[in-house]
Formats: structure tokens, C-alpha cells, sequence
């Protein structure tokens, strides 16, 4: 090759590098959360920017109902959404394209983000007491129903005598002062803003496990199995984000008080949820195991059935 030749070659070569490469397009993922302390990590992956480290483009919604966020997700309209175990289960159980790829919420029952309360003049003392009686749950047929119904067994009272209505956490507060209800299963941060017409009477997730897993992140099965890499991609942010919550709860609350329009104050004094850092099927199957013996799953199945296999 001639000098000169060669010499055009080099250079064009070092022109070449010295171009920047095009960085590569974040990956979009739409997510679906209940805005609640339980379901929060997406938020926190947000304000921290630990998606876009991942490259992933995280598009974040609010739903209410956690059946309404199963629907987008298996009819394609989120990719991936926040829900509980025990609607997991039931949706496995019944063939739903639903896998588990990620922890949520733990229940600690040494820090109980969810319990059962009263209304303050209520003369309830104990479960047997509340025998006949008309709870608010959140979903009917769902963990807060079945927690109810193991702890009134297990206390001296009779599941089979009470009466269940579905009612948004947020109304209970209300239901409870004007005596609407009887009793109502009460999550953070209802719980807080509920104590000064309510008290507190037990802990019903106690009944389950003393800890356990009560909520994680999901996908439908044909998502997950197209985008193995994403999926790995996402439960190894929510670890990253469930280990960033768990040690800044004061940093945490400020974005979480943007997220769900709860005054700061009320975040301050209530109990906050602490999120797994891991998905362990041990978390998962003491409930699995109870909404079998209480009918609202036809048979136990082991919990590893509903995760995916790039999520551990």
C-alpha cells in the first residue's frame, strides 16, 4: 500500500472513532400502581432515577383497583403492574397469563402497615364480639377479606357469621365515624388519618404469618417471555429501590406525599411500609396455603408456580 494511501486510511479511521456513538434508546416500560405506601417503589425508581440508569423508559400510572390493573396488564396496555399475592394466586389458579417478577410490600408484625379497626364508642372488646357483624375490606375475596376471616376464627369469633362490603381504603375513615360499617380492615395511611373517630382493635395479617410477603410486581406471561432481558432489568431495579426505601424514609415520604396527595404531616406518624429485597417463595406460601383452607384458592400449589424464572 502507498504512504499516502495508508495515510488516508489512518485518518479516516480516526475520524471515525472520534464520532460519537448513538447512545441506545431506553426501553419503554408503562407501569400500574395502587398510589399507596405498598406499591411506591415505582415512584422512588423515578425521583432516583434508578430506571434510566437501567435504561429503561418508566411510564407510571395510578389505578385504584387492583383488578383493573390485572386487565391492562393481560390485555397490553401496561406491561408490568402492582398487585397482592392472594389475587396473583387466584389469577394463577385460574389459568390468567400472569407471572410474578418482583417484591413489593413486606407485612411485619412487629410494624403492621394494615389493621382492624372500630369506631372509637364501639363496644367490640375482642373477635367474638364482632360475631354478625359488617366489615369493609378492599376487595372482596381477596387478602383483607381472608386475613378478617383467619383472625376471627383464631381469636374466639366466627368468620361465617360476618358480612364483607368492598369499599376503597380511603372511604373507610368516613365509614367508620358515621358507623356505616362495623369493623374495617385498614391500610396505611387511612389507618393514621382514621384515629381520631377509630381505634385500633387487632391485627389481622397476624393470622396469616407473622411476616409475609403481601403484595409484588407482575407481568403478563407473554411480555416476560418476549423480554427476558427487561425482566431482569426491572426486578433488579425494584431490589435497588426496595434496599434505597427501606433506609431513607425521610426522603422516601417527601416523594411519596407528591405521588399520593397525603399531607406530609400524616406520612411522619404513620408506619411505613418496608418492601422485600428479595422475592422468596417462603414469603408467599403461608398465604397460599390459608386462602386453600379457607376456599378462596381450590388447592395449594407452591408459591415458586407464580414467579417468573428471570426474576430470582
Amino acid at each position: 500500500m502507498k504512504r499516502s494511501t495508508a495515510l488516508h486510511v489512518l485518518a479516516a479511521g480516526a475520524a471515525t472513532s472520534a464520532i460519537p456513538l448513538r447512545a441506545r434508546a431506553a426501553d419503554v416500560v408503562r407501569f400500574a400502581t395502587i398510589p399507596i405506601d405498598t406499591g411506591a417503589q415505582v415512584y422512588y425508581a423515578e425521583a432516583e432515577h434508578f430506571f434510566s440508569r437501567a435504561g429503561i423508559d418508566a411510564q407510571v400510572q395510578s389505578i385504584q383497583n387492583g383488578g383493573a390493573i390485572t386487565s391492562a396488564v393481560v390485555g397490553g396496555s401496561v406491561e408490568v403492574g402492582f398487585s397482592n399475592i392472594l389475587s396473583l394466586a387466584t389469577a394463577h389458579e385460574k389459568g390468567i397469563p400472569i407471572t410474578l417478577i418482583a417484591p413489593a410490600g413486606l407485612y411485619l408484625t412487629k410494624a403492621p402497615t394494615s389493621v382492624l379497626m372500630v369506631p372509637k364508642d364501639s363496644p367490640a372488646r375482642d373477635a367474638r364480639s364482632l360475631n354478625g357483624k359488617t366489615f369493609a375490606v378492599n376487595g372482596l375475596k381477596n387478602i383483607t377479606q381472608l386475613a378478617v376471616q383467619a383472625w376471627l376464627d383464631k381469636n374466639g369469633g366466627d368468620s361465617k357469621t360476618a358480612t364483607f362490603i368492598e369499599m376503597p381504603f380511603p372511604q373507610m375513615p368516613a365509614a367508620l365515624a358515621s358507623h356505616r360499617i362495623d369493623a374495617a380492615l385498614v391500610a396505611e395511611p387511612a389507618v393514621t388519618e382514621a384515629k381520631d373517630a377509630a381505634r385500633i382493635l387487632g391485627r389481622p395479617y397476624d393470622a396469616i404469618a407473622p411476616d409475609f410477603l403481601i403484595a409484588g410486581w407482575f407481568t403478563s406471561v407473554s411480555w416476560a417471555a418476549a423480554h427476558p432481558d427487561l425482566v431482569k432489568k426491572v426486578a433488579a431495579v425494584m431490589r435497588e429501590t426496595a434496599a434505597w426505601a427501606n433506609k431513607n424514609a425521610a426522603a422516601s415520604a417527601v416523594v411519596l406525599a407528591a405521588a399520593t396527595k397525603v399531607e406530609p404531616a400524616v406520612l411522619k406518624s404513620m408506619v411505613r411500609s418496608v418492601y422485600a429485597e428479595r422475592l422468596d417463595p417462603a414469603a408467599i406460601q403461608p398465604l397460599i396455603d390459608l386462602a386453600a383452607r379457607y376456599g378462596l384458592l381450590k388447592a395449594a400449589f407452591p408459591a415458586q408456580d407464580m414467579i417468573d424464572k428471570n426474576a430470582m
